[in-house]
């Protein structure tokens, strides 16, 4: 039963990861981000992996306090980074079951590190390694669709890069014919 509900609860977590990854609202994002955390959560603690599912919650709180910050357009203070990693660390240590579980230490402080980005191409580009750690993590647990979230996630990553790069270049060419526009324009 346990294996059962790991299963929806990644699964749920995966559909709401897979749309949050495309917004440009950072505030959207982090919104999306306490949702997709609780399930990803939960999915490891039905499963037996403690470390990764409080550090998932610890998470969650961060997440949390970054949207208040983001909201009221306040920079977060960076004292906040060893704050969390230093909670995510604690948790590592208290609950360490197998050697795998430094994978759910290390990853949590890269996710936190790539939230205090202003740049969300930035932070896209920070999360693909976590992502793709967390992902064999979770196969070896056998949380297969928390695995699989975290494996897609970081192909959309890639995929989203891609775009908002194309998308940006395709604006810097605009601007530029715009500006030539003028130059030509204004010669005559």
């Amino acid at each position: 039963m346990n294996f059962i509900l790991a299963q929806v609860m990644g699964g749920i977590a995966l559909l709401i990861s897979l749309i949050s990854i495309f917004s440009k609202d950072k505030k959207y994002y982090f919104t999306m981000q306490v949702v997709v955390n609780v399930f990803y959560a939960l999915s490891f603690i039905f499963n037996g992996g403690l470390v990764a599912g409080i550090n998932s919650l610890i998470s969650v709180m961060q997440v949390l306090i970054l949207y208040i910050f983001e909201r009221k357009k306040i920079t977060p203070p960076k004292y906040l980074i060893l704050v969390f990693s230093a909670c995510y660390v604690t948790v590592g240590a208290i609950f360490f079951a197998r050697p795998l579980d430094v994978i759910t230490m290390i990853t949590p402080i890269m996710f936190t590190v790539a939230m205090w980005m202003k740049n969300m191409q930035l932070v896209r580009y920070m999360l693909i390694l976590p992502n793709v750690l967390l992902s064999i993590y979770a196969l070896l647990l056998q949380v297969y669709t928390s695995a699989i979230l975290d494996a897609i996630e970081a192909i959309v990553l890639i995929i989203a890069i891609v775009k908002f790069h194309l998308q940006a270049k395709n604006e810097r060419k605009y601007k530029s014919d715009d500006d030539l526009e003028k130059v030509w324009l204004w010669r005559q």
